[in-house]
Protein backbone atom coordinates (compact mmCIF):
# COMPACT_ATOMS: atom_id res chain seq x y z
CA UNK A 1 0.00 0.00 0.00
CA UNK A 2 1.81 3.36 -1.15
CA UNK A 3 3.03 5.71 1.79
CA UNK A 4 0.27 8.90 1.36
CA UNK A 5 1.88 10.73 3.62
CA UNK A 6 4.92 10.64 1.29
CA UNK A 7 2.93 10.91 -1.41
CA UNK A 8 1.36 13.85 0.11
CA UNK A 9 4.95 15.22 0.80
CA UNK A 10 6.28 15.00 -2.98
CA UNK A 11 3.10 16.60 -4.66
CA UNK A 12 3.65 19.74 -2.32
CA UNK A 13 7.47 19.82 -3.07
CA UNK A 14 6.37 19.24 -6.95
CA UNK A 15 3.91 22.52 -6.44
CA UNK A 16 7.09 24.46 -4.20
CA UNK A 17 9.61 24.13 -6.91
CA UNK A 18 7.55 23.98 -9.94
CA UNK A 19 8.32 20.16 -11.15
CA UNK A 20 6.24 18.89 -13.44
CA UNK A 21 3.57 21.52 -12.95
CA UNK A 22 3.47 25.35 -12.74
CA UNK A 23 4.57 26.76 -9.31
CA UNK A 24 1.95 27.34 -6.64
CA UNK A 25 2.58 27.98 -3.18
CA UNK A 26 -0.94 27.64 -2.07
CA UNK A 27 -1.03 24.05 -3.60
CA UNK A 28 1.69 23.08 -1.74
CA UNK A 29 0.52 24.38 1.83
CA UNK A 30 -1.96 22.33 0.76
CA UNK A 31 -0.31 18.88 0.18
CA UNK A 32 2.16 19.69 2.92
CA UNK A 33 -0.66 20.20 5.34
CA UNK A 34 -2.25 16.87 4.26
CA UNK A 35 1.11 14.63 4.70
CA UNK A 36 1.96 16.76 7.81
CA UNK A 37 -1.76 16.13 9.92
CA UNK A 38 0.42 11.93 9.40
CA UNK A 39 3.23 13.62 10.73
CA UNK A 40 5.60 13.33 7.99
CA UNK A 41 8.44 15.64 9.58
CA UNK A 42 9.48 16.97 6.39
CA UNK A 43 6.33 18.15 4.83
CA UNK A 44 5.96 19.85 9.15
CA UNK A 45 9.75 21.19 8.52
CA UNK A 46 7.99 22.47 4.86
CA UNK A 47 5.00 24.07 6.30
CA UNK A 48 7.46 25.73 8.93
CA UNK A 49 9.52 27.03 5.93
CA UNK A 50 5.97 28.70 4.02
CA UNK A 51 4.62 30.44 7.10
CA UNK A 52 8.07 31.84 7.94
CA UNK A 53 8.53 33.13 4.26
CA UNK A 54 4.81 33.91 3.86
CA UNK A 55 4.73 31.64 0.93
CA UNK A 56 1.00 30.27 -0.25
CA UNK A 57 -0.31 32.50 3.24
CA UNK A 58 0.01 35.18 5.31
CA UNK A 59 3.73 35.62 6.63
CA UNK A 60 3.03 33.77 10.63
CA UNK A 61 6.65 33.18 12.73
CA UNK A 62 4.36 31.85 15.32
CA UNK A 63 2.81 29.44 13.30
CA UNK A 64 6.24 28.51 11.39
CA UNK A 65 8.03 27.60 14.53
CA UNK A 66 4.58 25.58 16.03
CA UNK A 67 5.40 23.57 12.67
CA UNK A 68 9.40 23.76 13.39
CA UNK A 69 8.41 22.01 16.81
CA UNK A 70 6.53 19.49 15.45
CA UNK A 71 9.11 18.45 13.00
CA UNK A 72 12.14 18.75 15.52
CA UNK A 73 10.40 16.84 17.61
CA UNK A 74 10.00 14.13 15.08
CA UNK A 75 13.89 14.24 14.50
CA UNK A 76 14.18 16.19 11.86
CA UNK A 77 17.53 17.58 11.39
CA UNK A 78 16.97 20.80 9.34
CA UNK A 79 13.91 21.64 11.94
CA UNK A 80 15.76 20.92 14.55
CA UNK A 81 18.55 23.74 13.18
CA UNK A 82 16.08 26.14 12.53
CA UNK A 83 14.38 25.93 15.79
CA UNK A 84 17.53 26.73 17.04
CA UNK A 85 17.77 30.10 15.09
CA UNK A 86 14.10 30.89 15.99
CA UNK A 87 15.25 30.84 19.66
CA UNK A 88 18.57 32.00 18.82
CA UNK A 89 16.50 35.26 17.21
CA UNK A 90 13.61 35.59 19.41
CA UNK A 91 11.77 34.87 16.09
CA UNK A 92 7.98 33.98 16.79
CA UNK A 93 9.22 33.11 20.30
CA UNK A 94 11.10 34.72 23.07
CA UNK A 95 14.92 34.44 22.21
CA UNK A 96 16.92 32.04 24.60
CA UNK A 97 20.45 31.07 24.04
CA UNK A 98 19.37 27.88 26.11
CA UNK A 99 16.81 26.73 23.69
CA UNK A 100 18.64 27.52 20.84
CA UNK A 101 21.69 25.84 21.88
CA UNK A 102 19.54 22.55 22.72
CA UNK A 103 18.10 22.69 19.17
CA UNK A 104 21.42 23.07 17.52
CA UNK A 105 23.12 20.57 19.42
CA UNK A 106 20.00 17.92 18.01
CA UNK A 107 20.86 19.23 14.92
CA UNK A 108 24.69 18.73 14.99
CA UNK A 109 24.41 15.37 16.15
CA UNK A 110 22.73 14.18 13.44
CA UNK A 111 25.87 15.51 11.44
CA UNK A 112 23.55 18.98 10.15
CA UNK A 113 26.10 21.08 8.31
CA UNK A 114 24.51 24.22 9.38
CA UNK A 115 23.58 22.82 12.92
CA UNK A 116 27.46 21.89 13.44
CA UNK A 117 28.31 25.58 12.08
CA UNK A 118 25.71 27.13 14.54
CA UNK A 119 26.78 25.41 17.54
CA UNK A 120 30.26 26.40 16.98
CA UNK A 121 29.18 29.48 16.40
CA UNK A 122 27.28 29.48 20.17
CA UNK A 123 30.99 28.54 21.51
CA UNK A 124 32.88 31.03 19.79
CA UNK A 125 30.71 33.74 20.73
CA UNK A 126 29.79 32.30 24.28
CA UNK A 127 26.19 32.08 24.20
CA UNK A 128 24.24 30.24 26.36
CA UNK A 129 27.36 28.57 27.16
CA UNK A 130 31.06 29.45 28.16
CA UNK A 131 33.13 30.67 25.40
CA UNK A 132 35.40 28.24 24.33
CA UNK A 133 37.03 28.89 20.80
CA UNK A 134 38.52 25.34 20.65
CA UNK A 135 35.41 23.82 21.08
CA UNK A 136 33.99 25.99 18.48
CA UNK A 137 36.86 24.83 15.76
CA UNK A 138 36.05 21.25 16.69
CA UNK A 139 32.54 21.39 15.66
CA UNK A 140 33.31 23.98 12.50
CA UNK A 141 36.00 21.49 11.71
CA UNK A 142 33.19 18.48 10.93
CA UNK A 143 30.88 21.14 9.37
CA UNK A 144 34.19 21.87 6.95
CA UNK A 145 34.32 18.07 6.11
CA UNK A 146 30.95 18.42 4.61
CA UNK A 147 31.77 21.11 2.80
CA UNK A 148 29.93 24.25 4.48
CA UNK A 149 31.00 26.97 2.98
CA UNK A 150 30.47 29.66 6.20
CA UNK A 151 32.17 27.48 7.85
CA UNK A 152 35.20 27.28 5.46
CA UNK A 153 35.07 30.77 5.19
CA UNK A 154 35.30 31.18 9.13
CA UNK A 155 38.03 29.18 9.38
CA UNK A 156 40.05 31.22 6.96
CA UNK A 157 39.09 33.68 8.35
CA UNK A 158 40.74 32.55 11.39
CA UNK A 159 43.45 31.86 9.86
CA UNK A 160 44.25 34.55 8.16
CA UNK A 161 44.14 36.94 10.84
CA UNK A 162 45.30 34.38 13.57
CA UNK A 163 42.13 34.46 16.09
CA UNK A 164 42.48 31.90 18.64
CA UNK A 165 44.85 29.84 16.00
CA UNK A 166 48.12 30.11 15.20
CA UNK A 167 48.01 31.85 11.89
CA UNK A 168 48.61 30.18 8.95
CA UNK A 169 47.85 31.93 5.77
CA UNK A 170 48.10 28.87 3.74
CA UNK A 171 45.29 27.08 5.64
CA UNK A 172 43.57 30.38 5.34
CA UNK A 173 43.88 30.24 1.24
CA UNK A 174 43.00 26.66 1.44
CA UNK A 175 39.50 27.42 3.05
CA UNK A 176 38.91 30.38 1.24
CA UNK A 177 39.74 28.56 -2.10
CA UNK A 178 37.01 25.86 -0.78
CA UNK A 179 34.21 28.38 0.12
CA UNK A 180 34.88 30.30 -2.87
CA UNK A 181 34.65 27.11 -5.17
CA UNK A 182 31.15 27.36 -3.69
CA UNK A 183 30.08 30.76 -4.98
CA UNK A 184 30.18 32.16 -1.51
CA UNK A 185 31.66 35.96 -2.36
CA UNK A 186 33.12 37.29 1.02
CA UNK A 187 35.45 33.82 0.54
CA UNK A 188 36.37 35.00 -3.16
CA UNK A 189 36.93 38.47 -1.99
CA UNK A 190 39.35 37.40 0.53
CA UNK A 191 41.17 35.25 -1.94
CA UNK A 192 41.60 37.43 -4.40
CA UNK A 193 42.85 39.82 -2.21
CA UNK A 194 45.43 37.68 -0.97
CA UNK A 195 46.58 37.37 -4.57
CA UNK A 196 46.63 40.81 -4.71
CA UNK A 197 48.64 41.46 -1.98
CA UNK A 198 50.64 38.33 -2.00
CA UNK A 199 49.73 37.65 1.28
CA UNK A 200 50.37 33.88 1.63
CA UNK A 201 50.34 32.85 -1.65
CA UNK A 202 52.59 34.06 -5.06
CA UNK A 203 51.22 37.63 -6.09
CA UNK A 204 49.02 37.11 -9.39
CA UNK A 205 46.98 40.30 -10.60
CA UNK A 206 45.49 37.56 -12.99
CA UNK A 207 43.95 35.21 -9.67
CA UNK A 208 43.39 38.71 -7.86
CA UNK A 209 40.69 39.50 -11.12
CA UNK A 210 39.08 36.40 -11.43
CA UNK A 211 37.94 36.17 -8.09
CA UNK A 212 37.58 39.95 -6.92
CA UNK A 213 35.22 39.80 -10.59
CA UNK A 214 33.29 36.71 -9.53
CA UNK A 215 32.47 38.53 -5.79
CA UNK A 216 31.92 42.00 -7.38
CA UNK A 217 29.52 40.20 -9.85
CA UNK A 218 26.98 38.94 -6.70
CA UNK A 219 27.10 42.54 -5.26
CA UNK A 220 30.08 42.53 -2.93
CA UNK A 221 30.57 46.54 -2.80
CA UNK A 222 34.06 46.16 -1.05
CA UNK A 223 35.39 43.60 -4.14
CA UNK A 224 33.95 46.37 -6.35
CA UNK A 225 36.37 48.79 -5.20
CA UNK A 226 39.24 46.65 -4.62
CA UNK A 227 38.36 45.20 -8.35
CA UNK A 228 38.71 49.33 -9.14
CA UNK A 229 41.90 49.19 -8.08
CA UNK A 230 43.31 45.91 -9.57
CA UNK A 231 41.95 47.29 -12.97
CA UNK A 232 43.56 50.56 -12.66
CA UNK A 233 46.78 49.80 -11.12
CA UNK A 234 47.72 46.35 -11.90
CA UNK A 235 49.68 44.67 -14.54
CA UNK A 236 49.57 44.65 -17.88
CA UNK A 237 47.50 41.26 -18.04
CA UNK A 238 44.52 43.37 -16.05
CA UNK A 239 45.12 46.93 -16.24
CA UNK A 240 42.11 48.40 -17.86
CA UNK A 241 40.89 52.03 -17.42
CA UNK A 242 38.05 51.82 -19.04
CA UNK A 243 36.53 48.65 -17.04
CA UNK A 244 37.93 50.09 -13.59
CA UNK A 245 35.71 53.56 -14.10
CA UNK A 246 32.78 50.94 -14.29
CA UNK A 247 33.47 48.90 -11.26
CA UNK A 248 34.47 52.41 -9.00
CA UNK A 249 31.44 53.69 -10.39
CA UNK A 250 29.37 50.86 -9.41
CA UNK A 251 30.73 50.73 -5.90
CA UNK A 252 30.28 54.24 -5.59
CA UNK A 253 26.62 54.29 -6.27
CA UNK A 254 26.13 52.56 -2.93
CA UNK A 255 27.96 55.18 -1.10
CA UNK A 256 31.51 53.19 -0.62
CA UNK A 257 33.16 56.37 0.61
CA UNK A 258 37.06 55.12 -0.95
CA UNK A 259 35.26 54.27 -4.42
CA UNK A 260 33.68 57.68 -4.79
CA UNK A 261 37.30 59.31 -3.76
CA UNK A 262 38.75 57.04 -6.57
CA UNK A 263 36.47 58.21 -8.79
CA UNK A 264 36.87 61.71 -8.47
CA UNK A 265 40.46 61.05 -8.94
CA UNK A 266 39.81 59.45 -12.26
CA UNK A 267 37.83 61.90 -13.31
CA UNK A 268 40.04 65.04 -12.08
CA UNK A 269 42.99 62.95 -14.20
CA UNK A 270 40.95 61.52 -17.26
CA UNK A 271 41.72 58.02 -16.15
CA UNK A 272 38.99 55.96 -18.59
CA UNK A 273 37.48 59.26 -19.44
CA UNK A 274 37.92 62.62 -20.45
CA UNK A 275 39.23 64.80 -17.16
CA UNK A 276 35.92 66.68 -15.78
CA UNK A 277 37.18 68.37 -12.76
CA UNK A 278 33.49 69.21 -11.92
CA UNK A 279 32.38 65.53 -11.52
CA UNK A 280 35.56 64.64 -9.48
CA UNK A 281 34.63 68.15 -7.35
CA UNK A 282 31.21 66.08 -7.22
CA UNK A 283 32.09 62.94 -6.07
CA UNK A 284 34.42 64.18 -3.36
CA UNK A 285 31.79 66.83 -2.31
CA UNK A 286 29.84 63.55 -1.51
CA UNK A 287 32.59 62.03 0.57
CA UNK A 288 34.10 64.53 1.93
CA UNK A 289 30.23 65.54 3.56
CA UNK A 290 30.13 61.78 4.81
CA UNK A 291 33.15 62.41 6.52
CA UNK A 292 36.09 61.09 4.14
CA UNK A 293 39.44 62.81 4.67
CA UNK A 294 41.34 61.94 1.89
CA UNK A 295 37.82 63.76 -0.21
CA UNK A 296 37.77 66.99 2.52
CA UNK A 297 41.54 67.33 1.37
CA UNK A 298 40.94 67.09 -2.08
CA UNK A 299 38.50 69.76 -2.07
CA UNK A 300 40.96 71.66 0.01
CA UNK A 301 43.34 71.22 -3.14
CA UNK A 302 40.44 72.16 -5.48
CA UNK A 303 39.75 75.53 -3.82
CA UNK A 304 43.02 76.60 -3.23
CA UNK A 305 43.87 75.96 -7.02
CA UNK A 306 40.91 77.46 -8.30
CA UNK A 307 40.50 74.27 -10.21
CA UNK A 308 36.95 72.76 -10.75
CA UNK A 309 35.38 75.70 -8.44
CA UNK A 310 36.10 79.48 -7.85
CA UNK A 311 39.41 80.12 -5.74
CA UNK A 312 38.47 80.23 -2.42
CA UNK A 313 40.94 80.11 0.40
CA UNK A 314 38.04 80.06 3.16
CA UNK A 315 36.83 76.68 1.86
CA UNK A 316 40.25 75.43 1.41
CA UNK A 317 41.30 76.13 4.69
CA UNK A 318 37.47 74.51 6.15
CA UNK A 319 37.97 71.71 4.21
CA UNK A 320 41.89 71.07 5.46
CA UNK A 321 40.65 71.71 9.11
CA UNK A 322 38.25 69.12 8.73
CA UNK A 323 40.62 66.36 7.49
CA UNK A 324 43.06 67.39 9.63
CA UNK A 325 41.44 67.18 12.59
CA UNK A 326 41.12 63.23 11.68
CA UNK A 327 45.04 63.36 11.35
CA UNK A 328 45.62 63.52 7.87
CA UNK A 329 49.07 64.47 7.39
CA UNK A 330 48.76 65.99 3.85
CA UNK A 331 46.15 68.51 5.42
CA UNK A 332 47.98 69.31 8.43
CA UNK A 333 50.66 70.13 6.64
CA UNK A 334 48.90 72.60 4.19
CA UNK A 335 47.65 74.25 6.97
CA UNK A 336 51.23 74.60 8.17
CA UNK A 337 51.78 75.93 5.20
CA UNK A 338 48.90 78.34 5.01
CA UNK A 339 49.20 79.56 8.74
CA UNK A 340 52.87 80.49 7.85
CA UNK A 341 52.34 82.09 4.35
CA UNK A 342 49.65 84.05 5.66
CA UNK A 343 47.82 82.71 2.02
CA UNK A 344 44.11 82.93 2.50
CA UNK A 345 44.86 83.47 6.57
CA UNK A 346 46.23 85.88 9.35
CA UNK A 347 49.72 84.96 9.72
CA UNK A 348 50.15 83.11 12.52
CA UNK A 349 53.62 81.17 13.38
CA UNK A 350 52.50 79.31 16.46
CA UNK A 351 49.38 77.53 14.31
CA UNK A 352 51.46 76.87 11.40
CA UNK A 353 53.88 74.61 14.03
CA UNK A 354 51.00 73.45 15.99
CA UNK A 355 50.02 72.01 12.63
CA UNK A 356 53.43 70.99 11.46
CA UNK A 357 54.07 69.33 14.57
CA UNK A 358 50.69 67.27 14.51
CA UNK A 359 51.42 65.92 10.88
CA UNK A 360 54.87 64.79 12.43
CA UNK A 361 53.17 63.03 15.51
CA UNK A 362 50.40 61.33 13.04
CA UNK A 363 53.25 60.17 10.61
CA UNK A 364 54.92 58.90 13.62
CA UNK A 365 52.21 56.77 14.90
CA UNK A 366 51.64 55.45 11.05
Amino acid sequence: MPDMAQSHYQLGMNYFHGKGTEQNFSEALKWFRLAAQKHHAKAEFMLGRMYDAGKGCEQNPREAVRWYQKSARNGHAPAQNQLGQCYFKGRGLEPNYQDALHWFRQAAAQNHSDGLYNLGLMYAKGHGVTKDFAEAKRWWSKAAEQGNPKVQFTLGHMYLLGKSVKRDLAKARQFFKQAADQGLPGAQYHLGLMYAQGNGVLQSFSEAYKWLLKASEQGLVEAQFRLGGILLRGDDDVRDLNEALKWYLKAARRSHLRAMVALGQMYAKGLGTRVDLAEAHRWWQAAADAGNADAQFNLGVMYVNGKGVERDYAQARNWWMRAADQGHTKAQYCLGIMYSTGIGVHKDVDEALRWKEAAELWESLG
